[in-house]
Formats: C-alpha cells, sequence, structure tokens
C-alpha cells in the first residue's frame, strides 16, 4: 500500500486518554467528556466486560446499549440506579445492535424506565426473527450449513445448540412495541447536541454508531475496538451473502468521515484516539488474510481445511464456530471477486479453489 504524505502521518499508534487497559469499576459511571458517562458491567464469558454509555440530558439521561442479560449486570444496573442515577430519570434507551451484550437488558430496562428504544430496523428485524423463527426449520438449515462446511456429526450438534435461542417470556424479550427505529443520517439531539447515526454493516445487518462533530466522539459499538476486530461470519439460511464486502466498506466509511482527533468510545477494551490508522490495519489485515487464502487454495480444500489456514491455533467449540463462520465470509468475498471456484461432492460438502 503507498501512502501519501498526509495519510503517513496518520499512521502513529493508537492513543489512550484515560489509560490503555485501565477501565472504571463496575456500577461507576467515569466522566469521559461533558455530559458523557463511561459505564462497565461484567460478561459471563472470556470477553469479560463491556462499555455501556450514559448520556446527561438535561435533568433526564440517555442509555447507550444496555448489557447482557444475567444477574452480574443487573446487579450493576440497580446499584447505578441507587448511586447515580433513577430509573424515572432515563428518557431513552439506544441499542447499536442485536448481540445478547447489547440488546441483553433492553426490554428489562424498558420496563424499569417506563421508556423507549431506539434501534436500526435491520437489527430490531434479525433480533425478532431469531425469537420467532420455526426451530424445526432452522435446525434443518443448520445442519444443511454443518455438512457443507464439513462439521462431524458433534460440531453439528453442538452448532444447533450454539444457535438456539432460550425460551423467555415475552417481558424479557424486547418487543416491537417498545422501539423506535433509527437509521443512517437521523440527527438524536441529546442535552442540546446533536448525536448522528452512522450504519455500519458486516458484524451486525445495521449497526448503528453515535457520532458528536462539536465534541468529536463517536460512540463506535463493535465497529471500532482498538486491539480486537469484530466478528465478521456467515450464518445458516443466508450462506451466499458477503459480510465482509459490507465490514471493509463499513471500515472505509468511518475511516474517511471520522475526524482522526474524535474519542473513539467503543463497546470493548478502552477509549481510544486515532479512527483513522485503526480502520485502516483492520482493512489491511483482512485484505492480507484474503491474499493468503488465494495462495493456499492452489489445491481444492473444504471450509474446515481453509479454517486453519485463517486460524493457526487450537480453537475452544464456541471459538470453532465463530471462526468457520468467518472463514466462509472471506471465501465468499473471494467468490464474489472470481478469485476462487466452489464445487460440492457427493455428500455435499462445499470445495474452494483458486481460479
Amino acid at each position: 500500500m503507498n501512502l501519501t504524505t498526509d495519510q503517513s502521518s496518520k499512521m502513529t499508534e493508537l492513543e489512550y486518554p484515560f489509560g490503555k487497559r485501565w477501565c472504571p469499576e463496575l456500577a461507576e459511571p467515569y466522566e469521559v467528556s461533558d455530559g458523557v458517562f463511561w459505564l462497565r458491567t461484567p460478561l459471563p464469558m472470556a470477553l469479560d466486560h463491556i462499555n455501556l454509555w450514559l448520556l446527561r440530558d438535561g435533568q433526564q439521561w440517555v442509555i447507550v446499549d444496555t448489557g447482557f442479560d444475567y444477574p452480574g449486570a443487573k446487579q450493576v444496573w440497580q446499584q447505578v440506579f441507587k448511586d447515580f442515577i433513577k430509573p424515572q430519570q432515563v428518557s431513552r434507551i439506544i441499542v447499536t445492535h442485536f448481540h445478547p451484550d447489547h440488546i441483553g437488558l433492553a426490554a428489562w430496562l424498558s420496563h424499569q424506565c417506563e421508556c423507549e428504544v431506539l434501534i436500526s430496523h435491520g437489527e430490531l428485524e434479525q433480533y425478532r426473527s431469531m425469537l420467532e423463527r420455526d426451530q424445526e426449520l432452522f435446525n434443518k438449515d443448520v445442519k444443511q450449513y454443518a455438512r457443507q462446511v464439513g462439521f462431524t456429526e458433534d460440531q453439528i450438534e453442538q452448532h444447533i445448540k450454539f444457535m438456539s435461542v432460550e425460551k423467555r417470556p415475552d417481558e424479557d424479550r424486547l418487543q416491537r412495541q417498545q422501539t423506535q427505529i433509527i437509521k443512517e443520517g437521523d440527527t438524536l439531539v441529546i442535552d442540546d447536541s446533536h448525536w448522528k447515526v452512522v450504519a455500519g454493516n458486516g458484524h451486525s445487518p445495521e449497526h448503528s454508531c453515535l457520532y458528536n462533530e462539536s465534541k468529536k466522539i463517536l460512540i463506535s459499538g463493535d465497529q471500532a475496538i482498538a486491539r480486537i476486530s469484530s466478528n465478521v461470519s456467515v450464518y445458516p439460511s443466508v450462506l451466499s451473502v458477503n459480510p465482509l464486502y459490507d465490514w471493509l466498506t463499513s471500515c472505509k466509511k468511518l475511516r474517511d468521515t471520522i475526524a482522526n482527533d474524535s474519542l473513539i468510545l467503543p463497546a470493548h477494551q478502552e477509549p481510544f484516539v486515532g479512527i483513522y490508522q485503526r480502520m485502516q490495519v483492520m482493512i489491511d489485515e483482512h485484505l492480507d488474510q484474503l491474499n493468503e487464502l488465494v495462495l493456499a487454495l492452489g489445491e481444492s480444500m473444504n471450509v474446515s481445511e481453509v479454517r486453519k489456514v485463517l486460524f493457526k491455533r487450537e480453537l475452544s467449540v464456541v471459538e470453532t464456530l465463530l471462526a468457520t463462520g468467518e472463514t466462509l465470509a472471506h471465501l465468499n468475498y473471494l467468490l464474489a471477486q472470481d478469485k476462487v471456484s466452489l464445487s460440492y461432492d457427493d455428500i455435499g460438502v462445499a470445495w474452494y479453489q483458486a481460479v
């Protein structure tokens, strides 16, 4: 990649205004900018926390993202409502996307605060479709998908379990009537300041970031994280989609439209400055992986074999499922670019080869 002088000056290390690997204590909101507070809640997984954001709005408050639906996260919110703000002060809840660490407590908080949840159409429909789908038909899709990628019978059953949605009462799930739809370009006025919705795609259908140009702050959700890249996957029932193209396009949009001295407030790890270089690094890493795959596919390989080219370490069961989806995303990108061919053997396993 050839960089102009102006571009080269931007390709520096990220800045961490509050310290690299520092975060506030649970249930203790920390003010990162006037009226913008960082709240951390726990997650019951390896990625052990999520960053949520509280925006002061006059005498009221706006919540951005809600945390995972489990007791530890609810305890944090209950402490916040005791020590920091009252539920009745919350006028709006904004959900960046449908993943459970972001939307998990949206219904519960909506009831607690008696307010609407703002979410994009794509994210709401993806969320509701998972809750309303015919599980038997979905299991068939999963089995077809799993055989196509070369999973064993045990891995097929693990995948069905992983993709299943736990049955819960309606009041525990966000209902359409609790929501207000937001979209790319919408402006939300919060505390007499303007926050623009900037949509991202690839990690999820219509991820909503919030950009305050005057404050130079981007609440980035999972679209921009300092040292990890969000999963970009192909899932059962939508095997022909090209989410990696969408993800790279979104990375380029953030790189080119958000001021590089903006404070980036991500859902994981720490706030940072340097959106240009972070987006460029992620773009370059994916392009390098695509080039690596083309070279490796000099001979025909199935998805499980290709996955080992991208992910060389030992993976857990869940990591294998996520890595397989991401491998398919890379292969679909190459198919769309006519860089590889696809064929199926007699038992339905997909085979890929460079052309």
